[in-house]
């Protein structure tokens, strides 16, 4: 079973959004309450939205102890998958975080499925932080800014 970390001290600001405006490479958080949960407050790295399975999927960055939460933004750095600080795509109030990964707004080299395959394949501990969450279970869907000094 993977630990959790309280790893909030990551979040430097949050704005409220839609489900339909998440684009992989986010950095998002919400209040999840799902009977037995583990962590009812994720910070996921969002990859993937099922709309026939009504899920979200990512990887769950409280279950990641601060040194391997260093490697992961390292090595999707060294994986050419540009590390922005700041990003408006979607026309929100304020900038927000995301790895750079290919969604119809903004194309690259790095696609959620390969950003899979070469980032969190790769790591047994990535591995056991990736989560699937039901959307009907989720609220509070925020869109993270990060402290940068936490994961350089």
């Amino acid at each position: 079973m993977a630990r959790r970390y309280n790893n909030r001290r990551i979040i430097k600001s949050f704005q409220t959004i839609g489900q339909g405006r998440l684009i992989p490479g986010m950095i998002i958080t919400f209040n999840y309450s799902e009977q037995k949960v583990m962590d009812p407050r994720p910070i996921l790295l969002f990859l993937n939205q099922n709309m026939e399975r009504k899920t979200i999927e990512g990887l769950n960055m409280n279950y990641l102890n601060p040194t391997k939460m260093k490697k992961l933004f390292q090595v999707a750095d060294f994986k050419k998958t540009e590390l922005d600080e700041v990003e408006n795509l979607i026309s929100l109030k304020e900038d927000y975080f995301r790895i750079q990964i290919s969604n119809p707004k903004k194309r690259s080299a790095m696609s959620p499925k390969r950003f899979y395959s070469d980032v969190i394949s790769a790591d047994k501990y990535f591995k056991e932080a990736y989560r699937s969450y039901k959307l009907t279970k989720l609220t509070s869907l925020k869109v993270t800014q990060i402290n940068m000094e936490f994961i350089q």
